[in-house]
């Protein structure tokens, strides 16, 4: 796949936003002078009399495209969150892809991997930006409305194309609970799209103590927006969720395997704080306080 680039017309920014987009400019020199010039772009929804300039031979390739992208991502997840952070749950994700569409491709699927790349780099790119704009979700409807308006306008700079683009932020929407794909998208799309939702939730399919600490850390990151749950509604969440979501002709091969992931759920659902205490070992103290409400 070619990639051409050149121009874009990014609009002005709405008034609600002059104040948080002014101390972008302020700081930008300060911190990252290309990222605040993305999010700059990203909140400019008004009008169109500024241009975008994005572009170079690195783009010319889908291993190069991947490497721009991801540069221009990862200061969107600042600050970083327990769980939806880039070092872990975004690079952590991208190292299992190909794998998982490999398989998925072999059992008959049709899974574009180029496209599931793209889409899990910039699935959570709006979830850390709520804590320095609260309320900036609020326009979008959710999360991961407001992710998939960030990769259209970065992507729209990089000169995309359109069909490409909403597959992206098709891709991405699915990730969101209880979220449906349109009835009259293509086998291909349907199939990318539950392969992102797939590598979404790739935390569940390694050790009982990695998948504990990763569910521990979603308490964390649930905490700090406001939305704290018991241990036990947590647990019913993940099962849930889990139960629903998966399609086990996604679930990788070898080492990350469904059955992995079942007896994780089930064992969470039926181990006590106690027995949860022990087997997080050193991260135990760190949780102590979700486990002590549980057990009072």
């Amino acid at each position: 796949m070619a990639f051409v680039c050149g121009k874009k017309r990014v609009p002005k920014p709405a008034a609600a936003m002059t104040a948080f987009l002014t101390f972008c400019v302020l700081i930008r020199q300060l911190y990252h002078e290309h990222f605040w010039q993305l999010l700059y772009n990203v909140l400019s929804v008004q009008s169109s009399n500024m241009e975008f300039v994005a572009g170079t031979e690195e783009t010319q390739d889908e291993a190069g495209f991947l490497e721009l992208l991801a540069n221009d991502l990862e200061p969107f997840q600042v600050p970083r969150l327990p769980y939806h952070n880039w070092d872990e749950h975004i690079q952590g994700g991208m190292a299992v892809i190909e794998k998982v569409c490999t398989d998925a491709n072999a059992k008959g699927r049709k899974v574009n991997t180029f496209m599931t790349q793209v889409a899990y780099l910039g699935h959570d790119a709006g979830y850390a930006h709520d804590l320095l704009e609260p309320d900036v979700w609020r326009e979008h409807g959710s999360k991961e409305a407001y992710s998939a308006h960030i990769m259209g306008v970065l992507l729209h700079g990089y000169g995309m194309d359109d069909d490409f683009i909403a597959g992206v932020q098709t891709c991405i929407m699915f990730t969101k609970m209880d979220e449906q794909l349109p009835e009259d998208i293509s086998e291909e799309l349907a199939d990318t799209a539950m392969a992102v939702r797939t590598v979404d939730l790739f935390n569940i399919f390694g050790s009982y103590r990695g998948f504990l600490i990763n569910s521990f850390k979603l308490m964390e990151e649930d905490r700090i927006y406001g939305r704290e749950r018991s241990l036990s509604d947590f647990k019913k969440v993940t099962s849930f969720v889990l139960g629903n979501f998966l399609d086990t002709d996604f679930i990788p091969s070898g080492n990350c395997q469904i059955v992995d992931a079942l007896n994780n759920v089930e064992r969470f659902m039926k181990d006590t704080p106690t027995r949860l205490q022990r087997v997080l070992g050193a991260y135990a103290s760190r949780f102590s306080d979700f486990l002590q409400k549980d057990a009072a």
